[in-house]
């Protein structure tokens, strides 16, 4: 079995040095953005770092450097002769999803490839037209990359995977062509060494739901965090700070009925939940403006926006913070 994850970033490190360090059926490669950070991976290993609950305390395992095979992406030679990935994970933001990434990605690839997504929000365009077997991850686990070779896992949480079977703005899966048996098995072979690697992870049969149940808690919390730069959990200290999460929330639900998306009254509870489960994390879109990086405010927040519009849903709160994050974006451009 051949595993390819393409991204080292938190999410991305974090399931390689788990695989790499548990798998002992798979042959397991990262592709990274740098080859700076390939080198020294390959000749200084990766430290994992793991919270435990005992005062918070960091329990540190040391991978050392002859289990490693990193390449930077943009480095691949000689592929014709190599054996193609079984399995892809995609780990990498929206906005590094470019027609070069996926003209290096397919590379890898082969026609019994299947290919993983783990990216918040949704696309506004279809990226890739492919023969292999394209699914969704949505994951809740908690990570941070401390340096190019080091990953703290700040959160245990559970990932679900699945066929995309009616959104729109991503590769679309007619139903009539759901999972079959032996689909089923060879995409569960990946999640048996995921799970051996000790991450809860299964399949699921609506994967839709997941997607759009995670973006409105990405759209909520997220662009709220970075306006007003705070951690997760002070988003719950104050009635004008819940008034303003349940204006964006309103609005999310109000679009995703316009669409006929399947809603839940759980919804907002859940995101109240997540605050607090995750109170201590920076969301990924604070640490994207901390560090003057380009945010997913696109497929997220935007992906709403653009919902609405398409039924006539006025979306005010949204386009609010999507403005004032995207004005944060293009702060080289003034």
């Amino acid at each position: 079995m051949i595993i390819d994850i393409f991204g080292a970033g938190a999410i991305g490190l974090l399931f390689y040095s788990k695989l790499v360090s548990y798998s002992s059926v798979a042959t397991i490669h990262l592709w990274t953005r740098t080859s700076e950070q390939a080198t020294l991976i390959n000749q200084q290993g990766i430290t994992a770092q793991t919270s435990t609950t005992d005062y918070n305390v960091e329990a540190q395992t040391y991978i050392p450097s002859k289990l490693h095979q990193a390449c930077a992406i943009y480095d691949m030679t000689d592929n014709e002769n190599k054996p193609k990935a079984d399995y892809i994970l995609v780990t990498v933001k929206q906005k590094d999803i470019t027609a070069d990434f996926v003209s290096y990605l397919k590379q890898r690839a082969d026609h019994h490839t299947r290919i993983i997504c783990l990216q918040n929000g949704v696309r506004t365009d279809v990226w890739w037209d492919s023969p292999w077997q394209v699914y969704a991850a949505i994951t809740t686990e908690g990570a941070k990359r401390i340096s190019p070779n080091e990953v703290s896992h700040t959160g245990i949480g559970k990932t679900v995977v699945g066929r995309v079977t009616n959104i729109s703005s991503t590769r679309v899966v007619d139903q009539s062509k759901a999972i079959d048996k032996e689909e089923q098995l060879s995409i569960q072979l990946l999640l048996n060494e995921l799970q051996k690697a000790g991450l809860d992870i299964v399949l699921s049969n609506n994967i839709d739901k997941d997607i759009y149940r995670k973006l409105v808690i990405n759209a909520v919390i997220n662009p709220l965090t970075a306006i007003w730069r705070i951690m997760n959990g002070e988003l719950l200290v104050s009635k004008q700070r819940l008034a303003v999460m349940r204006q964006l929330y309103d609005e999310v639900i109000e679009v995703y009925e316009a669409n006929g998306i399947e809603v839940s009254s759980l919804w907002w509870e859940d995101i109240l939940a997540v605050c607090q489960a995750t109170s201590n994390n920076t969301s990924s879109m604070l640490a994207d403006v901390l560090q003057s990086k380009t945010t997913e405010i696109q497929w997220i927040n935007g992906s709403i926006i653009k919902m609405g519009q398409d039924h006539h849903i006025s979306t005010p709160t949204n386009d609010c913070v999507y403005h004032l994050i995207e004005a944060m974006n293009r702060q080289e451009d003034h």
